[in-house]
């Protein structure tokens, strides 16, 4: 059900939906890539910006970090506002308006109480594959063996749905031996995209060209394959997974419970 049409705006009659519209077009992001840097989907930043629902208590130091928003601009109170002011322009509001006011307030001194939330980010958990892909062998795909890992939620780890390790030279000097790539789940991939294929049991990393499988190593020829090979496409590589993405201990114990 939607909230009470006051709860939509901040304590100087500004629509939270049209702060966040506007600080988000400011920043040049899309809908959906604040979504990955808060930790939600599309949608609810749409519902944010069309007045038919405003952020959490746990999302909003998230969502003014990533779009740059003081918390005081945020409520719609003067960073630099004197008691009497302050007195003058409550007085003027409605009993249930005052009431919003001060759970806005509520909200704030929370906040400010618990310095470690700004600093946390909101996250992603991914499945980690023991497997490995570039020369083989990947057992099959369905047997797959790993653990669930926390990652910061970022445009990319959002999209990704596992995370496998590189083996072998043959992506050098893209992809080194031991590293870990982020992996989308695709049964196909554009041509010069790099992708996870699966032939048999043995499992690679390569560019996609139609003629066949391509190595950045030129030590490495193309892998073709005949039609008798039941060659597949498992997933799409986004990148690599770099240290900076890796949860912390606290983010984890933060969010990790009750977020994801």
């Amino acid at each position: 059900m939607r909230e009470n049409v006051a709860e939509m705006v901040n304590a100087s009659g500004r629509p939270f939906g049209e702060l966040i519209r506007e600080y988000r077009r400011r920043s040049h992001l899309s809908q959906e890539q604040l979504g990955a840097l808060v930790g939600i989907k599309k949608n609810a930043v749409g519902a944010w910006e069309a007045g038919r629902s405003r952020p959490d208590v746990a999302s909003i130091p998230v969502l003014c970090k990533a779009l740059g928003i003081p918390l005081h601009v945020f409520f719609g109170m003067a960073e630099d506002l004197d008691t009497f002011h302050l007195n003058e322009r409550f007085s003027r509001l409605t009993p249930y308006n005052r009431q919003v006011v001060l759970r806005q307030m509520d909200t704030l001194y929370e906040l400010q109480s618990r310095e470690e939330v700004p600093s946390l980010r909101p996250l992603v958990r991914l499945f980690h594959s023991e497997l490995s892909a570039a020369a083989g062998p990947l057992s099959y795909i369905e047997e797959a063996r790993g653990e669930m890992i926390y990652l910061a939620a970022d445009e990319i780890t959002s999209k990704a749905d596992e995370i496998i390790r590189v083996s072998g030279d043959s992506m050098e000097p893209s992809f080194e031996d031991g590293d870990q790539v982020l992996v989308q789940h695709v049964d196909r991939v554009q041509e010069g995209e790099i992708g996870i294929f699966v032939n048999g049991d043995a499992g690679y990393i390569k560019e996609y060209h139609r003629d066949g499988l391509y190595s950045h190593n030129p030590r490495y020829a193309p892998i073709r394959f005949s039609e008798s090979d039941s060659v597949r496409c498992v997933g799409r590589v986004l990148g690599k997974l770099r240290p900076d993405q890796r949860a912390t201990m606290e983010e984890i114990a933060a969010f990790g419970g009750n977020r994801l």
